[in-house]
C-alpha cells in the first residue's frame, strides 16, 4: 500500500502542465494564500543556515530562490522535470543548481550540505522516517534540517475534546496527508542523532479542528479573510497572531507545524524540549492566562499585550478576533480574556457574545414553537403554512418584548 502511494505521489506532478499550474497556485494571493506563503518563507529565512543548501522537492523554487538571491548556494531536487523547468524559468539569472531526484534517495555525498529544507513535500508521503534518515545523511555535523508536516497531536486533542468520530479512510491516495506526533519526532531524532531546535505551529489558512462549528467556521469568516490581500492592517494582525501567538504554542494548537532539527546528538535536550512542550499543553488545558504563558515564554510580556491591543483599533481585526475566540465556548472562564485584552475590549467582546446568545435563543425558540402541532395548525391558511412568513415579525417581538434589547 505504502509503495503504491509513494509512487502515485511521486508521479502526481510529472505532467508537463504541472509546472505552470503549481506556479499559479503558489503565487495566488487570494484569501489566506499570501499569509501562508509569507509565514513559510519567513520560517525558511529564519532557520535555514548556509552557505550550502539543498531544497528537496524544490517545485518552482518558491522557498529556495529567495535564499539563492540572498547569497546562499542552493541545489534543488525534484522528481518532476516539469517542476524543474518551472524553477529554471522563475530563477532567471539567479544561480541555482537543479536536478531530478528522489526525496528518499539523494545522489549526494555524506555531509554535503549545511541545510536541507523541504516545504510542503513530506506531508504527501508515509515513509517519513526513512526520508528523514536520508536527509540527515547529506547534512554536515552541526547542520540543519527544516520541513513542515501535519500534526497528529492536533487531530488527537481536538477529536477527543470535541468527541469527534474517527475519520474514515477513503482509500483515495489524493486524500492522504502525513500526520506526525511530536513524541514520535523526538524518538526518531534521538535515534538519528538529531536535536530539536524548534517546532513551530502555524495555521496559514489550513483547516483547524478547534474552530469547527464556531463563528470562525462560516462563510462570513471566509469573506472576512478574503480581505487579507487588500487590507494591510488585517494582514498584519493575522501575521501577528500566527508568528507571535500560535507559533509559541504546541503541536496541538494547529493542524500544521514546521520542524527545525540540528544534526547534533543531544537526547537530554530533546527530553527537556518535550517536557516543556507537555507543560505548555497542560497550561492550555486549564485556565489560560497571560502570566501562565509568560512563565513558559518570556516574550509574551507587557509589550506583547500592548501590541495585541493596538491591532484591535482596526474594526476588522476586532471582528476576526471575536470569531476566533468563539471557539472557546467558555471564555472568559477557560480563557482568561481580561489578562490579554484591555478592559474596554473585554466589555465589547462580552457584549457581542451576549448578543449572539440572545439571537441563538430567539431563533431556537421560534423553531420550537413552529414545530408545535397546535401552533402549526393555527398558523396555516388553506393548507399554506404561514410560520416562515411571520418569522421576522416574531423575532422582532421577542427581542423587544421579552429580551428588551431593541427599543
Amino acid at each position: 500500500m505504502d509503495k503504491d502511494l509513494i509512487e502515485w505521489k511521486s508521479n502526481a506532478w510529472k505532467d508537463p502542465v504541472a509546472g505552470p499550474i503549481y506556479q499559479g497556485r503558489v503565487t495566488d494571493q487570494r484569501g489566506t494564500n499570501g499569509l501562508k506563503n509569507r509565514i513559510e518563507l519567513d520560517l525558511c529565512q529564519t532557520y535555514v543556515i548556509g552557505p550550502e543548501v539543498l531544497d528537496v522537492g524544490v517545485g518552482s523554487g518558491r522557498a529556495s530562490l529567495p535564499l539563492a538571491r540572498a547569497g546562499m548556494r542552493v541545489t534543488g531536487v525534484d522528481s518532476s522535470v516539469a517542476m524543474l523547468d518551472q524553477a529554471r524559468q522563475q530563477a532567471g539569472d539567479t544561480q541555482i543548481e537543479l536536478q531530478e531526484g528522489d526525496l528518499a534517495d539523494l545522489k549526494f555525498s555524506d555531509g554535503r550540505f549545511d541545510s536541507v529544507m523541504s516545504i510542503n513535500v513530506l506531508v504527501h508521503f508515509p515513509h517519513w522516517r526513512e526520508v528523514l534518515a536520508e536527509w540527515a545523511r547529506v547534512v554536515r555535523e552541526g547542520g540543519r534540517i527544516v520541513f513542515d508536516v501535519h500534526s497528529q497531536d492536533h487531530h488527537d486533542a481536538a477529536s477527543a475534546a470535541r468527541k469527534l468520530p474517527p475519520a474514515a479512510d477513503s482509500g483515495d491516495f489524493s486524500d492522504f496527508e502525513l500526520r506526525v506526533r511530536v513524541a514520535d519526532l523526538v524518538e526518531l531524532a534521538d535515534r538519528l542523532g538529531l536535536s530539536i531546535v524548534a517546532v513551530v505551529p502555524y495555521n496559514g489558512g489550513n483547516a483547524n479542528a478547534w474552530l469547527g462549528g464556531s463563528k470562525a467556521d462560516s462563510p462570513q469568516f471566509g469573506r472576512l479573510l478574503s480581505w487579507l490581500p487588500g487590507d494591510k492592517r488585517l494582514f498584519e494582525f493575522a501575521l501577528f497572531l500566527e508568528q507571535q501567538f500560535l507559533a509559541r504554542l504546541t503541536s496541538r494548537a494547529t493542524g500544521r507545524f514546521m520542524v527545525v532539527l540540528d544534526k547534533r546528538a543531544d537526547p537530554d535536550a530533546n527530553l527537556s524540549w518535550l517536557e516543556r512542550d507537555q507543560a505548555l499543553n497542560r497550561l492550555l488545558e486549564g485556565n489560560l492566562d497571560l502570566p501562565g504563558l509568560a512563565a513558559l515564554d518570556p516574550a509574551i510580556d507587557a509589550h506583547w499585550r500592548d501590541t495585541l491591543n493596538a491591532h484591535l483599533d482596526w474594526p476588522r481585526n476586532r471582528v476576526s478576533l471575536y470569531r476566533v475566540l468563539s471557539a472557546w465556548n467558555e471564555f472568559p472562564g477557560h480563557l482568561q480574556l481580561d489578562s490579554f485584552l484591555d478592559p474596554g475590549m473585554v466589555t465589547r467582546m462580552e457584549a457581542w457574545r451576549a448578543q449572539d446568545e440572545i439571537d441563538q435563543i430567539t431563533t431556537q425558540t421560534l423553531r420550537d414553537m413552529a414545530a408545535l402541532p397546535a401552533l402549526s395548525a393555527l398558523l396555516c391558511h388553506k393548507g399554506v403554512p404561514l410560520v416562515s412568513s411571520l418569522e421576522y415579525d416574531l423575532t422582532s417581538s421577542m427581542l423587544v418584548q421579552y429580551f428588551q434589547v431593541i427599543r
